[in-house]
């Protein structure tokens, strides 16, 4: 009886390492949780025979189990003692990542379902996020920390492994029912077939952007991590937490206020401040930013306009239609166009550029 127990606890350590194991064989990239220099006790590192409730026979609450190796070092220390995670391993605390004021907090308990599909159909459904939304727990690795993730494309179809960041992002960012009010559906402001975008899913469309710094060309595309990620560049890479509100990676107000380069730094990261202030693409840029203390947010919706070119978007509480009751943005091309609105205690209606000048304080502007 003692032989037949060893025999099947034999074949069930071998089943299990075969189930961990084979999915792997479809990655090039070796998964970090499958190598046993990583996890010496393999599958025992992470599962126990029972477990705690409503886990895969996991030892701790699973929204916080992944806080035992990427959590403070005291909780790590403890499992490289346990031979729960291997001595010479180089891991990073994601905790206090989440404890930041803006984040993706996954400590959310009794949320998440297994059956959930996303986007959520839900409108009612509370938003959430956890750890394997975004890491598939036996496929992540070093060189692809999204292996094995599904994602949504651009039309809303499921994406088995995603291939692109902003697929992964699109799960819980554009079609879903329970979309904050003040969230737009970014699969449809980065699709190409709106007026302006930033390049995320596509190269843009306005080939004339002299403002951008060097490497970066009009033929350049960016990633949604390139904005939102953490703040700290020696910290762990991937929009987990910031201390800047939307999880930014650099600070950026969408408040009106005195310029500064670490007030839109975010924006400066990409455009030169001295090609902005210097009125390289728009002969009024200094004049709206630096003397009348406009936000780039009054003018322009990061992520892109369904509507206008130049990412110019007016649905902004700074701004009203003109006194003829037009709100719009009219493009001339060649750094020229026509903007009806009412705005920093002017009316535009129209105002056009270039040609006479339209701000209240140019007059008296060096």
């Amino acid at each position: 009886m003692k032989k037949k127990g060893l025999c099947i606890a034999a074949v069930f350590f071998l089943v299990s390492w075969m189930i961990f194991l084979m999915p792997e064989a479809l990655h090039s990239a070796v998964s970090s949780h499958a190598d046993p220099r990583n996890l010496p006790k393999g599958c025992a590192s992470c599962h126990t025979g029972h477990g705690v409730l409503n886990t895969p026979m996991l030892p701790d609450d699973k929204e916080t189990f992944c806080y035992r190796c990427h959590g403070p070092l005291s909780r790590v220390e403890t499992a490289k003692g346990d031979r729960i995670l291997g001595r010479d391993v180089e891991v990073v605390d994601i905790q206090r990542e989440f404890e930041k004021p803006y984040g993706h907090y996954v400590e959310n308990k009794g949320v998440h379902r297994y059956d959930e599909i996303l986007p959520e159909t839900d409108p009612s459904a509370p938003r959430h996020v956890e750890c394997g939304d975004c890491h598939h727990h036996h496929l992540v690795s070093a060189e692809n920390r999204m292996a094995g993730v599904s994602g949504i494309a651009v039309d809303g179809s499921t994406v088995p492994e995603v291939s692109k960041e902003y697929e992964l992002c699109f799960k819980c960012h554009s079609k879903s029912a329970n979309l904050p009010g003040d969230q737009t559906d970014k699969a449809e402001v980065f699709d190409i077939s709106s007026q302006s975008y930033h390049p995320v899913m596509a190269p843009g469309r306005n080939f004339d952007v002299p403002s951008l710094s060097f490497p970066l060309t009009p033929s350049s595309m960016i990633k949604c991590t390139d904005c939102h990620n953490n703040e700290d560049a020696l910290g762990p890479r991937g929009p987990h937490g910031s201390r800047y509100e939307h999880i930014l990676a650099r600070n950026y107000y969408d408040n009106d206020g005195p310029e500064g380069p670490s007030r839109y730094a975010l924006c400066y990261g990409c455009h030169r401040r001295e090609s902005i202030l210097g009125n390289e693409s728009f002969p009024y840029h200094r004049e709206h930013v630096s003397v009348l203390s406009v936000s780039c947010r009054t003018c322009h919706n990061s992520h892109g306009s369904l509507m206008n070119s130049h990412l110019i978007d007016f649905d902004n509480i700074s701004i009203r239609p003109s006194g003829s009751g037009i709100l719009e943005f009219i493009d001339f091309g060649e750094k020229a166009g026509q903007c009806f609105l009412t705005c920093h205690g002017k009316d535009h209606d129209p105002a056009t550029y270039p040609g006479e000048p339209f701000l209240p304080s140019l007059e008296s502007t060096p």
